[in-house]
Parts: structure tokens; sequence; C-alpha cells
């Protein structure tokens, strides 16, 4: 029996920088939750863009956000992953190099930019993914002792224009990964969705055939590896249509939520029919 089912954000239950969720998901993750699977939502955001979309059912489900380097429930953090201190200076002066191209620099509880506050990124950020998010003049004079990610923003040509940051060899022990049609993220290596994911089930005692896994892109195929059925939506990358198991409908059409209810029907049959023994 199922009993965990994590889910990604953008492109999977919403459509990218979306905050508007169909409130149906809060309906079926309590349902859920009284046949005993647990829900987990596990997104390249920022946490507090997170527990904002997800508040109706916040302090019955857990998180793992900045694409995999925090795992954390609404009262406690569980672990969280940051980049060692000596790499910041290098990734910050390679990404300033890209033409047209913005970013951010993540802690667990907040985020920096150096944008400016009338910039695509910044008003995308504050507005559409509701982040704690600060302008700064100069990131490299704040504190670099708890630096989780970086999200590289280019609005038309992400994966060409960090082609040289993602080929430096500066960088090859760390995780770069295309998280969206906008976005690229700068993480530790030993963090990522599958890597968070592992460490919830250990921390639950659910094995990795009792859980799901539905994601859309590329940041999503390393937790496709940690999970018993890994399941994505027709929007998706054709890599990920490949990778999966199941095939549901878009986001647009609530796939996610249909199948959510599928493997709640299959419970309460499970359970109804082993309470008759």
């Amino acid at each position: 029996m199922i009993k965990l089912i994590a889910s990604d954000i953008d492109g999977t239950l919403v459509e990218e920088s979306s905050h508007k969720i169909n409130p149906e998901y809060f309906k079926v993750i309590e349902d859920l939750k009284e046949v005993g699977i647990r829900f987990c939502a596990c997104s390249g955001r920022q946490y507090a863009s997170m527990l904002d979309l997800f508040r109706p059912v916040a302090d019955d489900i857990f998180f793992i956000s900045g694409n995999g380097t925090v795992v954390r429930t609404k009262k406690e953090l569980l672990h969280c992953w940051t980049l060692d201190q000596e790499i910041l200076l290098p990734i910050i002066e390679a990404i300033r190099g890209i033409d047209g191209a913005d970013f951010v620099m993540e802690t667990p509880g907040t985020c920096y930019t150096e944008a400016g506050e009338n910039s695509r990124l910044y008003t995308l950020m504050r507005d559409s993914y509701h982040y704690d998010i600060q302008n700064v003049d100069d990131v490299t004079k704040l504190p670099m002792d708890s630096i989780t990610k970086f999200a590289i923003f280019h609005p038309t040509s992400i994966e060409p224009s960090t082609e040289g940051l993602r080929n430096d060899p500066r960088f090859a022990h760390l995780s770069m990964v295309i998280s969206g049609a906008w976005w690229l993220d700068i993480t530790p290596r030993e963090a990522g969705k599958g890597e968070a994911y592992a460490l919830l089930q250990e921390y639950l005692g659910i094995k990795k055939e009792e859980t799901v896994y539905f994601g859309d892109n590329l940041n999503d195929l390393s937790a496709f590896k940690e999970t018993g059925v890994a399941a994505t939506v027709s929007n998706a990358r054709p890599e990920m249509k490949e990778a999966a198991d199941i095939v549901e409908r878009s986001y647009s059409q609530l796939g996610v939520l249909r199948e959510l209810r599928n493997i709640l029907g299959h419970a309460r049959d499970y359970i109804a029919a082993n309470s008759e023994e």
C-alpha cells in the first residue's frame, strides 16, 4: 500500500510561477492523511512560497524546498544542505558574466538578488511566486555561511546561455539542473529532490516501494530514482514522460488530482477488504 506521496509544483500542479492552486488538492490531501498516506510538496521554490501556497494543509504535510536543499515540516527543520563558502564567489562572478541573466541566492529562510526592485526577476519572485526576497547592491557583502542554492533566471534562453557555466570544471562537483523554462538551479551535489525524498522516507520509516512521486522537469529525475512509482503529466518534458511509470493529464486538466483520487480509492478499498477479514 502507498504510504507517502510527493509532488512537484510548477508545471505539475500549477502553471509555472502561479500561486493559485485548485482547493480540491487540499481536500484530497486531508483525505489521504485519514487513510494513512502522507503528502510532501517538493519544489525548487523557497519554503516561504510553498508554505503560503499550501497554508490550508501546512500543518499536515512535509516540505522539500530549494530543489531538495531543505527538508522540513511547518514546525521543524529536518535537514539542510549548504554550499561550501569557498565556491560562492566564483559562482557569483560566473553568473554575473552571463548576458541577460539575473540570479537569486537562497538561504533556508530568505533569498537575495542584485537584479533591482523594478526588475522582472524581483517582481516575478515577489508577486507571482510570493517569495520572501530582498534586493541588495552586492550579495557578496552578505553572510555566506548558510547559502543553499543559486537560481539563475533567463527569460528567453536558459539552456544555451548557461552552457558555459554548466561545463566549467571549477563547478563540476556541484549539481546544476534545469528546473523550469527560465531557471537553472545550482545546489550542493549531495542535495537534490531525490536525495531529500530518500531522507524523508528514512525519517518516516517508509519503504521506497510504498511511495509515489509526481514531477515534470529535469530536476525531478533524481526523485524518480527514489520512488516506487514515478508519475508525470502530459505537458512534461519528453525525458520525464519516457522515465515515468504513469503519464497523467496536464496540470491544467488536474492530472495529479485525478491520480491522487485513484490512490485514495485504492487505499480505501484495501482498508475495507482487510477490515472484513
